[in-house]
């Protein structure tokens, strides 16, 4: 339990997204970031403060999302080899190449294609680190977002535009400006 949130109370990913009434699932076994963290806080709050039996006509509500747990991100790293890479000062746009080559956990490829099936509204692609909203150090905006159209009429390039969303926020938790940020905050 970090920050007061159990990873248990976020139910593990259904692949029939929308016929689930969970607002937030989760991908992994892991931990969940500060954002997610906060989210889920949120959401439990809304839900006690808001229920519709006191306010039949608000309807207050946190979106759906997936978030992807911290051994997600773990596996991909030491999977693909990346430690190295991440600990060395090259340039950006070199890191997320390197990233961008790397293999995504085969625990998570499914998952990430079942909701692509489903999804077809634009997605944000966010960071959820364990720094994020950290109290003495928060790292909140430090790491990259991608928005991703999600538009596309087949599932083939909706998913690979949604993979490399994903391989390029993980690789630029290792960019130049997070890793000064890092060592500044220290």
């Amino acid at each position: 339990m970090i920050d007061g949130v159990d990873r248990r109370r976020v139910q593990v990913f259904d692949r029939h997204f929308f016929r689930s009434t969970e607002a937030i699932t989760r991908i992994g076994e892991g931990e969940l970031g500060g954002k997610a963290r906060g989210l889920v806080l949120l959401r439990d709050l809304l839900g006690s403060a808001f229920a519709a039996s006191r306010y039949p006509d608000v309807d207050v509500y946190v979106p759906k999302m997936v978030v992807v747990a911290t051994d997600m991100f773990d596996a991909f790293m030491a999977r693909n080899h990346l430690y190295g890479v991440a600990a060395s000062d090259v340039p950006d746009d070199r890191m997320a190449e390197t990233f961008l080559r790397a293999e995504l956990p085969a625990e998570m490829v499914g998952d990430l294609r079942a909701l692509v099936e489903e999804v077809r509204t634009p997605l944000a692609i966010r960071s959820s680190s364990l720094l994020e909203d950290a109290l003495f150090r928060p790292f909140a905006g430090v790491y990259a977002t991608k928005m991703v159209s999600n538009n596309q009429p087949d599932a083939d390039t909706r998913f690979q535009r949604l993979v490399e969303a994903i391989k390029f926020v993980y690789a630029s938790t290792y960019f130049g400006d997070a890793k000064h940020y890092a060592r500044a905050a220290a």
